[in-house]
Order: C-alpha cells, then structure tokens, then sequence
C-alpha cells in the first residue's frame, strides 16, 4: 500500500510539474466589480541575439459586467546598458496587418518605467483598442509591430505562435 501511494504521489508531482500556466489570467476586484482578461507574456521574437525583448500583451477590462473595455500594452525590457526605449505619449504603436497600418494612440511609459532585478530596465505602455481593431488583427495572416520611442525604433513581426495565441484570445474575449 505504501509502495502505491509514493507512486501515485510522483505521478502527480510529475503532471503538476508539466502543466503550463493558463495564456489568460483572469483577475477580480471584489470592491469595484470589475474583472481583468489578461494575454500576458506574448512575447515578439527576432532572429539572432536580441537587443531587447518586446512584449505585445492585449486585455479585457469589464466594468459591473455590463461594459467593456479593450486594451493593447507593450512591454519592453533590455539591459540597464542598453537603456529604456522612452515611449512618448501619442501614436507611437503601429500594427501593419496584411500591409495596411493601424496606429495606436496611448499615455506613454513615463510613469512605467523601472529598474528590474538589477541588470535589467523595462517600461510598459498601455493602448486602448476597439473589439474591431482585435479582430482585425486576429484575422490578418501576417502581423508586423512598430514601437517609437525617444530612444529609437523596434519593429518586430508576429510568429504563427504569436498570432494563435491573440486568435484564441479574440474568440473568447472580444467576439
């Protein structure tokens, strides 16, 4: 009996160790009612060695389940030498879909940019978008991203792991 149990508890240590985290995160804020659908940790691949690395992540906001809000945030993190990527307040996000651009205008990173660990510096900026504008991107085939910022330009182009995550995404939170 003893033998069954120490297997049967490495089985589970073994499945546990195999799941993934969920590509959604759903957060809930019992004083306000609202409730947060997160796309997180989408990250833009480049060939070769990476200067930084570039994140495009995409949420639901709901607001007393009766409205939503969508939103496009870009996080970008390099090491302290390289420096932030200083994203100014305006139009500085624009994603080209099947070669037809659509630009985003948000806040900026100013007030969201730090020091992480201690090698490393990042910044967030946050967009709004339309349920349209997701969908759109959802069913474009080819996706390119442009960052500006003070500092200079990223630009980086969705991978087919890329663009099945935000398809996944749209058909269950922006449809």
């Amino acid at each position: 009996m003893k033998r069954y149990f120490i297997q049967l508890a490495g089985l589970f240590f073994i499945a546990g160790c195999a799941m993934q985290a969920p590509e959604v995160s759903t957060f809930y804020d019992p004083v306000m009612g609202d409730r947060t659908d997160l796309l997180s940790d989408n990250l833009l691949d480049t060939p070769g060695q990476p200067r930084e690395l570039v994140y495009l992540n995409a949420s639901r906001v709901w607001k007393n389940y009766n409205q939503s809000t969508y939103y496009l945030e870009v996080s970008y993190m390099a090491r302290t030498e390289v420096g932030y990527l200083e994203i100014p307040p305006g139009p500085m996000l624009t994603i080209t879909l099947d070669g037809k651009p659509l630009k985003f205008d948000g806040t900026g990173s100013m007030n969201m940019r730090k020091p992480y660990k201690k090698e490393l510096v990042r910044e967030n900026a946050i967009y709004p978008v339309t349920k349209k504008a997701l969908q759109s991107i959802a069913a474009a085939q080819q996706v390119k991203v442009q960052i500006k910022g003070d500092k200079g330009v990223i630009e980086r182009q969705f991978a087919k792991e890329n663009l099945d995550r935000f398809r996944k995404f749209v058909s269950n939170y922006a449809q």
